[in-house]
C-alpha cells in the first residue's frame, strides 16, 4: 500500500478497501459520518487536529455506539483500542477495549489495518475507508462498511490519538 497526497483515491491488497483524504462532508456516503466530521472540524478550531479533551462524552452520544478511540504507540508501530463502541463490538464478534492491534492480529490483518490508522496519523488529516466489514475470526461480512478515522492531538501538530467513526452502508 503507498502513502498518498491530495486526496488521491487508493485501493489496498486487502479486501479492495478505498481510502482517501477528507476534505468536505460530500467526500462521505454515509449523514451520520459527515456530520461527525463537521463536529471535529468545530472542535478543531482552527488547529489540524482537535484534543481528545476538547470532546464532552454527551457531545458524542449520537456516535458512541459506532465510535473507537485509540492510542498511537510507538510512533505508529501500534495503536491501542481504549474504547470500542457497542454496535462495533456486536459486528465484530467481541469487544477488544484495552488491547493492541498487535494483540488482536485481526486475522491477520493487523499491518494493513496500521497502515490505514498511520495514513490519519501522518497526514493529520480525516480519512475514510470503504470495504468489507471483517470480524474477529477473518470472515467477511457481505456488508460495506464505511470508516472515518479522525486525529486527534495535544499539541496540535502531533497525532496521539485517533477517533473511528463506523458504518454499514446498507443499514
Amino acid at each position: 500500500m503507498s502513502k498518498h497526497k491530495h486526496n488521491a483515491v487508493v485501493a489496498s491488497k486487502m479486501t479492495d478497501t478505498v481510502f482517501s483524504k477528507v476534505t468536505r462532508t460530500d467526500d462521505l456516503i454515509r449523514p451520520e459520518l459527515s456530520s461527525l466530521f463537521l463536529f471535529w472540524q468545530q472542535k478543531s478550531g482552527g488547529r489540524k487536529a482537535p484534543a481528545r479533551n476538547d470532546f464532552d462524552v454527551p457531545e458524542l452520544l449520537p456516535w458512541l455506539p459506532h465510535l473507537m478511540l485509540s492510542d498511537l504507540l510507538h510512533d505508529g508501530t501500534d495503536i491501542r483500542f481504549r474504547v470500542i463502541g457497542t454496535w462495533i463490538t456486536e459486528q465484530f464478534g467481541r469487544d477488544d477495549s484495552g488491547k493492541t492491534a498487535s494483540e488482536i492480529n485481526f486475522a491477520g490483518r493487523s499491518q494493513s489495518i496500521l497502515a490505514q490508522y498511520n495514513l490519519a496519523a501522518s497526514e493529520m488529516a480525516p480519512v475514510k475507508f470503504r470495504g468489507a466489514f471483517i470480524n474477529y475470526t477473518g470472515a467477511e461480512d457481505f456488508r460495506i462498511a464505511e470508516r472515518l478515522v479522525l486525529p486527534l492531538s495535544t499539541d496540535g501538530e502531533t497525532c496521539t490519538k485517533l477517533l473511528t467513526g463506523i458504518y454499514f452502508l446498507d443499514s
